[in-house]
């Protein structure tokens, strides 16, 4: 459970409404120690996530899993949807934009995970919706696990489609892994491609939400800081869809 589904002591929604991102470190997250197994099973499957076999130039450093959920903000009711091909427009993603690509989806144990569905509502509380009328309807929510890695002499890209969008109305991005790793720094653009804020994420659940319909964003290649173990990062990430018309899965 939450502590509150909707308070925080940071205040993201203003920041949401105000610039349309908001950077939100681990401990501005009220989750009660109870979660804190659920969210570790999730962490654990980082280790043992199927490969991306769609990255630029033959690459093998990401891996990933992706489903999709009927999400109902005025009951909260969330359920998995069927198992579907993922794709992008090429206007906002220059790299993989334009081809259907297939992913592994979420394992069982995810999709019943409790700390996934909490932190789905909490992300969604934040958000300031262009119309109130917008909370009574069904969203759509695409779940990815990231994860990426680099080995000692090599580099990992966490975005390899660089600037980018990902077609949503909000994203949210959490910080699942990061070990041995130097780079990875976001970087936040306006509409123009115009660069607003960069920072980095440290910490485990360390995140950021943003309006996906107004920006872009990035995030540089990560590299192994000592120069002798892989670099490890991993992401959980949202995106949501508002969509008046999707029908509740049975």
């Amino acid at each position: 459970m939450l502590a509150n589904l909707t308070t925080t002591h940071q205040n993201i929604y203003d920041a949401l409404a105000e610039q349309g991102y908001a950077l939100v470190p681990a401990d501005a997250f009220p989750f009660l120690p109870e979660l804190d197994d659920a969210w570790q099973a999730i962490r654990d499957e980082y280790a043992t996530l199927p490969p991306d076999k769609f990255l630029p130039g033959g690459g093998a450093y990401r891996f990933r899993r992706y489903d999709s959920f009927y999400f109902h903000p005025a009951t909260g009711e969330l359920r998995v949807m069927p198992h579907e091909d993922y794709f992008q427009d090429t206007d906002i993603n220059a790299v993989t934009g334009g081809i259907v690509r297939t992913f592994a989806p979420l394992t069982p144990e995810t999709i019943a995970n409790p700390f996934l569905q909490a932190l789905i509502r909490f992300d969604f509380a934040q958000f300031p919706l262009n119309d109130p009328a917008q909370a009574q309807h069904p969203w759509q929510v695409d779940v990815h696990q990231i994860h990426v890695i680099a080995q000692p002499e090599g580099t990992a890209h966490p975005t390899p489609e660089g600037v980018h969008r990902d077609g949503a109305d909000f994203v949210t991005v959490h910080l699942a892994q990061l070990e041995n790793a130097t780079g990875g720094l976001v970087t936040v653009y306006d509409d123009d491609k115009q660069p607003l804020e960069s920072f980095q994420l440290h910490n485990i659940l360390d995140s950021y939400l943003f309006n996906d319909a107004i920006l872009w964003h990035g995030v540089t290649p990560i590299h192994s800081d000592d120069g002798v173990n892989p670099a490890q990062r991993g992401i959980f990430t949202f995106d949501f869809h508002p969509m008046p018309d999707l029908q509740k899965p049975e």
